[in-house]
């Protein structure tokens, strides 16, 4: 079509965007379709279309959540907390095998039970996938709560640098503390607080042990 309105003579006005979509792909009942064009203003226009690109675009092109920073730019961001009290070389790999399922948390250690520590990331592009993802963990614990095993999840949480998904970024703190485990949240502002207390936790068991 590109090449006929560019080689040829115009004998009626080139139509509208959606006219031009439908001579490629007619309306039917297809589950693949154009839709009508809208308008609408904004002060940025480069930054307005990334988001609708990733709204309508990016967030349906894989299986994956589509973030501004993964769950380990979130690990990244504890580590040096961590490896400044000596705890990270301590940590293992660690199971937790279920009646029907089972996870690999990649850092933990034991004190009579196990500490799992999971960094997650919610700097994600929008409320839905902050939640859905929230979702998932929380499916995730229910199915590790027969385990035989005794843990507790420390969920290393990375909030939203957009203010605007702070809400939401709440709300999934809500749907997280519906996990039936024994877990606790911490931000990435209280990452040398906690260190400090995991390295105290890890004097005292080598101490007694």
């Amino acid at each position: 079509i590109a090449a006929q309105m560019y080689g040829k003579l115009q004998f009626r006005p080139v139509g509208s965007m959606y006219e031009i979509l439908n001579s490629v792909l007619p309306v039917d009942d297809s589950s693949l379709q154009f839709a009508k064009g809208g308008v609408g203003t904004t002060e940025d226009l480069k930054k307005t279309a990334e988001l609708l690109f990733d709204r309508y675009v990016e967030r349906y092109s894989g299986g994956q959540d589509i973030t501004k920073r993964d769950d380990d730019d979130v690990w990244r961001s504890f580590r040096p907390s961590f490896d400044r009290k000596n705890v990270t070389p301590k940590l293992v790999p660690k199971r937790i095998v279920a009646k029907n399922y089972e996870y690999e948390f990649q850092r933990s250690w034991k004190n009579g039970v196990w500490h799992l520590y999971e960094p997650i990331s919610f700097d994600l592009l929008d409320a839905s996938t902050i939640a859905e993802k929230a979702n998932r963990w929380v499916g995730r614990a229910t199915g590790l709560e027969d385990s035989q095993e005794q843990f507790k999840l420390f969920l290393l949480l990375g909030r939203p640098s957009d203010e605007r998904l702070l809400q939401a970024y709440r709300k999934a703190e809500n749907l997280l503390n519906r996990m039936p485990v024994d877990h606790e949240f911490v931000e990435e502002s209280e990452a040398e607080e906690f260190a400090r207390s995991v390295a105290s936790e890890m004097e005292m068991h080598d101490a007694t042990a």
